[in-house]
């Protein structure tokens, strides 16, 4: 029959298996103890894990507890376990007296797995213990007395509890060296009064024992015990590593609620402690569970780390800069190796360049990773995919270099087709790598997010017309209504062409000025520093960086003719040199849509195609007039929604009764006071013609016949 240990304290799967409360199989016990997540420890023989009596659910633990204290289990409890021997307590008046049980001795100690135990105390090895400050001096002062007691044993021969009596009796009697006084004062942990087995001459003269360290015989036991655990450390290959005092670790708080706690806490509403302690309390009743105070719970929040108690809290960026930090080094890299591109939305408003109202300008700028320098700019209306190439293409005619990585976030400016193609892009092309940050963590782009601050945000800050969060929020209201006033509310608002030289001379301070405590030097001086003059050997010239960032797409001619942004281009020559159905690459200008350039897939030259003619456009049309023309036409959409919803919201009353002409004017001839609507009658009322007639003082019908008639009857009498 199976019996358990009611003074073990640890249970296994198998000791606990059929008990009340418990599954009758130990595998269940297992996937119990996971589910309510009870604490464990390895055994200390054989395999498999051991649970502690607090762990375990009341009926099982009530169950040991009345087997410890020799009571007879409720009848509704199956008694398959045979009651422990333990001390009988003494019955209640009336109660039948219970059999007395022999005594029983103390359990030894249990020892954990690559721990020792000698004389009733267990050692854990240092390296498996938080060690701290006093645990150190303890450990070197052991070291010390029993680096002692070794040479008393190679000096006076004798044995180890021999060395470990001479050695006492002098440390007792304060005759030994100041240093072992010291040691053995330092590795006592718990110093008591000396007691009467000091020497008398010591009493005698007046002179205190050295330290206070008990009798010879307890201070001989302890060193004795300190050699044992040395030895120990010597075989173990460090002599140091049980001579560490044990401790008792903290148990902490109940797994059970700390579980309990994060399932309602670790949420992305962010719910405060108090609402999470509310929650858990129905959760933990239903699963018989008991319930901690709203105290313990805070005390729980206070000791988990961050990354336990807001997992699930906060998500992407947030979450992300909970986590350890991790520093991108590029010291390995040259000048114009990794390029990083990012867009900005201006923090002010400045005069449009085509109809001049205040408008917010994106900026676009390229840097290099490596020095930090701004190596290219551009300024648009929005984020597009024409300004990062107008900014790339800056870049390269500045440094006549190609990258080997640009490296640029998710946006549609940046990942366009016009850029980002495998086959046609901008990039692909040059054969430049082009690598996107996580969407959701500008942590990894933090190299040109932080540029910001110190550049253009510093830029917006001179202007009437910022926008800047951090400025105040009345008066930022003030200056965006005085904005929508005639003649700008007397606000001095930038023009665009000062915009461009704003831009011109922040980006020459920057490079030139701007000194980078990482760096230790400028931007231009580090880029001077690193710069590899073969990489730009075979630089871009001016023709193939006009011809490199010209935007391809893939068409498919049909008879010679290509379409293009409504606009058909005709090569006479084409149906002769590709069969029908081919691709083609097609190469056009921005600004001049007159003719495009064709090539293959594999980028062989076929020629120019003119722009003839098409039904949708009877002209070539810029693509970037057509790009400001869908611009337009969106914010009109956009207006015209606006315009709709305000329209619903009115409360319209519609009459549904005839409606009563208003009177018309007096027609010539007709007495004054007299409606010709209210006096003649209904059949008899004026036609629209006879109306407009009146209000144009034009003869009626009947005076036009009667005066052709007699016309006609003149001149036929002459």
């Amino acid at each position: 029959m199976k019996t358990v240990d009611p003074f073990a304290g640890w249970y296994s799967a198998q000791d606990l298996a059929g008990l009340p409360g418990m599954p009758t199989t130990y595998s269940a016990v297992i996937r119990l103890g996971k589910k309510n997540l009870w604490a464990t420890r390895r055994k200390v023989r054989g395999k498999g894990f051991e649970y502690p009596l607090r762990a375990l659910p009341p009926a099982t633990r009530d169950y040991i507890l009345s087997l410890a204290i020799n009571a007879e289990p409720s009848a509704a409890e199956p008694a398959t376990l045979p009651v422990a021997q333990a001390p009988a307590t003494p019955a209640p008046a009336g109660a039948p007296a219970l059999p007395s049980a022999p005594r029983t001795r103390k359990p030894a100690a249990v020892v954990p797995a690559g721990a020792v135990a000698f004389s009733g105390q267990v050692r854990p090895p240092k390296k498996a213990m938080h060690l701290d400050d006093q645990d150190r001096v303890v450990v070197d002062a052991s070291l010390v007395l029993c680096r002692a007691v070794e040479a008393a044993m190679a000096a006076a021969q004798c044995s180890v509890l021999r060395a470990c009596e001479e050695l006492a009796e002098r440390l007792v009697s304060g005759a030994g060296r100041p240093e072992l006084l010291a040691a053995a004062q330092a590795a006592y942990v718990k110093p008591r009064k000396a007691v009467s087995s000091a020497p008398a001459a010591a009493e005698s003269t007046g002179d205190a024992p050295g330290v206070a360290l008990g009798g010879v015989a307890a201070l001989a036991r302890r060193l004795y015990r300190m050699m044992a655990f040395f030895e120990r450390g010597r075989k173990a290959g460090d002599v140091a590593q049980f001579l560490a005092p044990g401790k008792r670790l903290k148990e902490g708080h109940n797994p059970a609620h700390i579980a309990a706690f994060l399932r309602f806490y670790c949420r992305p509403t962010r719910p405060p402690v108090a609402e999470a302690y509310r929650a858990m309390l129905p959760y933990l009743a239903e699963r018989g569970l008991p319930a901690p105070s709203l105290s313990t719970v805070n005390r729980i929040e206070q000791s988990l780390p961050v990354t336990v108690k807001y997992r699930g809290r906060v998500t992407g960026s947030e979450w992300r800069s909970l986590l350890p930090y991790i520093e991108r080094d590029v010291s390995m890299f040259k000048a114009n190796d990794l390029w990083v591109g990012d867009g900005h939305s201006f923090k002010a408003k400045v005069a449009h360049p085509v109809h001049g109202q205040p408008y917010v300008p994106e900026i676009t700028l390229v840097i290099d990773w490596v020095s930090r320098k701004i190596v290219g700019w551009s300024v648009a209306l929005s984020e597009s995919t024409v300004a990062v190439s107008d900014a790339f293409r800056h870049a390269q005619l500045q440094t006549r270099a190609r990258p080997l990585v640009y490296y640029s976030d998710n946006g549609s400016g940046q990942t366009g087709k016009r850029i980002d193609h495998p086959i046609a892009g901008t990039l692909a092309r040059q054969g430049i790598a082009h690598e996107t940050g996580i969407p959701g963590n500008p942590q990894g782009r933090g190299v040109i997010e932080r540029l910001w601050q110190v550049t253009l945000i510093a830029l917006a800050r001179t202007y009437p017309t910022c926008l800047w969060r951090g400025a105040d929020e009345h008066h930022t209201q003030k200056m965006l209504k005085a904005l929508n006033k005639p003649g700008f509310g007397g606000v001095a608002l930038p023009s665009f062409e000062q915009l461009l030289t704003d831009i011109e001379a922040c980006v020459t301070h920057y490079n030139a000025r701007h000194e980078h405590s990482e760096l230790g030097a400028t931007p231009d001086e580090m880029y001077l520093r690193t710069f590899d003059a073969e990489a730009i050997a075979f630089g871009p010239s001016d023709e193939e960086i006009a011809a490199l960032w010209r935007p391809e797409v893939i068409r498919t001619p049909q008879r010679g003719r290509v379409s293009l942004f409504g606009n058909t281009y005709c090569k006479d020559d084409l149906v002769k040199l590709l069969p029908e159905g081919t691709k083609v690459r097609v190469r056009y200008d921005l600004h001049h849509a007159e003719r495009i350039q064709l090539y293959t897939l594999e980028g062989v030259h076929l020629g120019e195609a003119d722009w003839t003619s098409h039904k949708e456009a009877a002209f070539p049309v810029a693509e970037m007039d057509r790009l400001r023309e869908e611009r337009a036409q969106r914010r009109i959409a956009a207006l015209e929604k606006k315009v709709a919803e305000a329209q619903a919201e009115l409360s319209e009353t519609y009459d549904l009764t005839p409606a009563i002409p208003a009177p018309l004017p007096q027609a010539a001839g007709m007495p004054a006071g007299v409606d010709p609507h209210r006096d003649a009658p209904e059949d008899r009322l004026q036609s629209w013609e006879d109306t407009v007639r009146q209000l144009y003082h034009l003869p009626s019908y009947g005076e036009d016949e009667e005066s052709e008639d007699g016309e006609h009857s003149e001149a036929a009498a002459r």
